[in-house]
């Protein structure tokens, strides 16, 4: 049984496990736009509440963080370190809480209750599917499955219409990775669909991947070319098949 997307939700669910699988929440994010002049309230308590109305719905019992629980780097907020340890703690009263970190987690660690179970920076491996966050290089074992997971890279597509109207809408991305071009360290003989989560943050977009010219996605498998962006199938919340990136 393979892991699928939650219907007009930027999340997972594995229904084996009862796991829900959310990524990028750059949690504290409001701190960097005040120092640009943008004052947002927190989002900690609306994204809070999205978690929880997830949990109750498809009846969850683990929630597994892709990365980038929190924003600030290389150092963290006041807001940060006030708001997160009862964020985890409120979360906990429903469910296990199961954490890969991503490249902005720094100080994280210090702020978790007990309890909350934080998993190596490599990926963990559950069954056949695989999950990372995607800024650091999965072990071979994670890499051994039929499905791999990741964040990291916020995808989302650029939609205009004829009177130069412009929207960016968060996308899931579809591809297969080509072993082939995997360093001979993580090097596997086998071929796993990956699927590229969009944020679960709604302030963070990312860059459209049907923008001109298209960039090429961060982190070493995209780097090394064990994937390939304009090979990625897009595909709307809701389930709507957009093509391919290098046919939009």
């Amino acid at each position: 049984m393979k892991i699928l997307p939650l219907p007009g939700e930027p999340a997972l669910l594995d229904p084996r496990e009862g796991r829900l699988v959310v990524a990028d929440l750059h949690l504290g994010l409001e701190g960097e736009l005040l120092s640009k002049g943008i004052s947002l309230p927190s989002q900690i308590p609306e994204t809070k509440g999205r978690l929880l109305r997830l949990v109750e719905e498809h009846r969850a019992r683990k929630i597994l963080f892709l990365g980038d629980v929190k924003h600030n780097v290389p150092r963290s907020t006041w807001q940060e370190w006030r708001e997160l340890p009862s964020f985890f703690e409120e979360l906990m009263k429903k469910v296990e809480v199961e954490i890969i970190p991503g490249n902005h987690d720094g100080d994280l660690e210090g702020m978790l209750p007990r309890g909350v179970r934080m998993l190596p920076v490599t990926g963990v491996r559950c069954r056949e599917i695989g999950f990372i966050h995607g800024h650091a290089w999965p072990s071979r074992e994670v890499l051994q499955v039929e499905q791999l997971v990741m964040g990291h890279n916020h995808p989302s597509l650029e939609l205009r219409d004829k009177m130069g109207g412009r929207v960016v809408e968060p996308v899931w991305l579809r591809m297969r990775l080509d072993p082939r071009q995997l360093p001979e360290e993580v090097r596997v003989g086998n071929s796993p669909e990956v699927i590229v989560m969009p944020s679960f943050s709604k302030l963070v977009k990312g860059a459209p991947v049907n923008r001109q010219p298209a960039e090429e996605l961060i982190g070493p498998l995209f780097r090394c070319g064990a994937l390939s962006l304009g090979e990625a199938e897009v595909y709307l919340l809701d389930g709507t098949y957009v093509g391919r990136v290098k046919d939009l």
